[in-house]
């Protein structure tokens, strides 16, 4: 979802000086304003320039000379696997741009991961038009390797592997590989992210079974940009898909030139009043709007989108309910573009907060008013979200759980099957937007507030656990709710049980890609009073593969190469920790009542 992500990362990830010449809303790493609306018109070429400059700020990101930690043996492979140079506006990029031609070659014996490319996809793609009508898919016309990995893509990923809670129109399982077949740098950085995932699950993996991909998915794109073509859906799926792998690597501060590029492409494809007309507009407004939330959230300033763009989104889903009163699944995507809706809102009343746009008075009547918006959300949900026979109600006894485990994930209430099993999922999210929205509270006594805190993040590590244990999960799922496991550690008490509980949580999550920086490795690490966590989760390396190590060095070697080159800075949240801060006067009692009845099993029933 779109309001969860950008608030936990910039809670946690934050520890970067802030430029003084970097204003509310301003990227330092941006020489000049990106306006992709002319003041008479819209230039497309304009849009192509900015768009290429951007994304040039946001991929030259691995030095020529940066070594990656590979092996004696492996210099040639480390040669390769290096960014392809990205040219200058005023270079000749024809020779870039005609279908460019794939010189990596695996090494990986596993069929999983064969990524030996072809000379050329030319064939593939006669036109540069992106067609009109899609068919069914069909890639039997891509060369092995690339049919290895769509088909690996559609078996085993899908939207929550995105972060992206709701997918009814099945965009990630059938449009996004029906359309990346006919768009070769939209091919290249899907396969890339599916090429990701079979590598980690491959002991033999390495780093270039999946990189090439995605380096080659870069070079097409500026290629593209630097003709200054009009931009198309095709480019902003390749962006989005791109910044998707970004995310996966930690690599937060080019999310926000990820955004500032799809901004102007969206804007000018789409309006609100087109924008939900089909499934591949929906999931465009989605998909961006989530790195849009992502980037104001860091930042502290209001969305690119304006409210109109989320309120489309409502009154589309609320006429499908009307239309269609008896399908569930209309009701749930209305029920979760509601909640979109209320968090644009929290981002806007934060905003107008930390820009002093609004009187401490008035604030606080907001925030309240928000704040009720949020319960009657959950508490007054259509009668069919709440369908008590879609409860899961077959758990093993609790005696089989660890002794150490502080939650108890068979509780019934949790968690619903499907057709409800997202209301699960929406629920767990609405637990931390609560915890962000009440960090925000002037209202409160500390002691109120933190015992308020710890309930909403026992509840968030209880929906996690469940989700975890759950043999019927779907793949992902997990992955989504990852920034509520962050926001949660905050809040919880602050013992050794709980640190380590967290820490297999976080160790759990980078096993399936998704990497945690440096400085929230350091900054959790802080909070755990454990400094080898910087290094990994778990004592003695536990579940800390050579695949993913690999991983690993590369995405911190990527990520300092991107603050260093661009001279970027991220603004800390500063009120999360101000309110961390008066835990020495007020979470200590509270956190051992709240402990004692979370472990004795008598906290709330749950409600989901």
């Amino acid at each position: 979802m779109l309001n969860i992500d950008g608030l936990a990362l910039a809670v946690l990830c934050v520890e970067v000086e802030e430029s003084s010449a970097t204003k509310p809303g301003q990227f330092a790493n941006v020489g000049a304003e990106l306006n992709y609306m002319s003041r008479e018109r819209y230039q497309y070429a304009d849009t192509a320039k900015v768009a290429k400059r951007e994304i040039e700020n946001v991929f030259t990101l691995i030095p020529h000379r940066q070594k990656l930690r590979v092996s004696e043996d492996d210099e040639d492979a480390e040669r390769d696997i290096k960014l392809e140079t990205i040219v200058d506006e005023d270079e000749e990029t024809e020779d870039q741009t005609r279908s460019p031609e794939f010189s990596l070659q695996s090494k990986s014996a596993s069929p999983s991961t064969a990524t030996a490319t072809p000379s050329s996809l030319a064939a593939v793609y006669p036109s540069s038009e992106f067609p009109v009508s899609l068919g069914d898919t069909d890639w039997s016309h891509l060369p092995p390797q690339y049919q290895k990995g769509l088909s690996f893509f559609v078996e085993n990923l899908n939207h929550f592997n995105y972060c992206i809670p709701l997918d009814s129109d099945e965009f990630f399982t059938k449009i996004l590989p029906n359309l990346a077949t006919c768009h070769e740098p939209l091919l290249n950085a899907v396969v890339g992210f599916s090429a990701y995932h079979s590598t980690l699950q491959n002991p033999e993996g390495k780093l270039q079974d999946f990189l090439q991909y995605y380096n080659k998915s870069v070079t097409q794109l500026l290629g593209l940009l630097q003709r200054k073509e009009k931009p198309n859906i095709a480019t902003l799926l390749t962006i989005l898909q791109l910044a998707t792998i970004e995310e996966y690597f930690g690599d937060w501060v080019n999310l926000m030139g990820h955004q500032k590029a799809a901004f102007g492409i969206i804007t000018s494809i789409f309006t609100p009043q087109t924008v939900m007309r089909t499934p591949v507009g929906r999931m465009c407004l989605s998909w961006y709007a989530r790195f849009d939330s992502f980037v104001a959230l860091m930042g502290g300033f209001p969305t690119d989108l304006p409210r109109e763009w989320f309120q489309a989104m409502l009154d589309f889903y609320k006429s499908g309910v009307a239309a269609n009163p008896e399908e569930v699944h209309w009701k749930i995507d209305e029920w979760s573009a509601q909640l979109r809706l209320i968090s644009y809102d929290m981002s806007i009343l934060f905003a107008r907060g930390s820009r002093g746009q609004i009187s401490p008075e008035d604030f606080v009547k907001e925030h309240e008013l928000i704040n009720q918006r949020l319960i009657d959300w959950k508490e007054k949900r259509d009668p069919a979200l709440q369908d008590s026979k879609y409860l899961v109600r077959d758990f093993p006894p609790p005696e089989t759980l660890d002794p150490e485990d502080f939650v108890n994930p068979y509780t019934v209430g949790i968690l619903y099957e499907r057709p409800l099993f997202d209301v699960t999922v929406l629920c767990a999210e609405w637990n931390s937007i609560m915890i962000m929205h009440k960090c925000q509270s002037s209202g409160m006594r500390p002691d109120q507030l933190f015992a308020d805190l710890n309930r909403h993040a026992y509840r968030t590590c209880q929906y996690f656990e469940t989700l975890e244990f759950w043999p019927s999960t779907p793949r992902g799922v997990l992955v989504l709710i990852q920034a509520c496991i962050a926001i949660a550690a905050l809040f919880c008490p602050q013992d050794a049980q709980h640190h380590m509980w967290f820490r297999r949580k976080f160790a759990l999550l980078e096993t399936m890609g998704y990497i945690h920086p440096l400085p929230l490795r350091t900054k959790m690490a802080e909070m755990f009073r454990e400094p080898s966590c910087v290094q990994w989760w778990l004592p003695n390396g536990e579940g800390f593969s050579p695949v993913l190590q690999e991983i690993r060095n590369f995405a911190d070697e990527r990520n300092a190469a991107a603050v260093t080159a661009q001279q970027e800075s991220l603004r800390e949240v500063r009120h999360i920790f101000a309110k961390m801060s008066l835990m020495d006067d007020a979470n200590a009692p509270s956190s051992s009542t709240l402990d004692t009845t979370s472990k004795t099993g008598t906290n709330p029933p749950a409600k989901s």
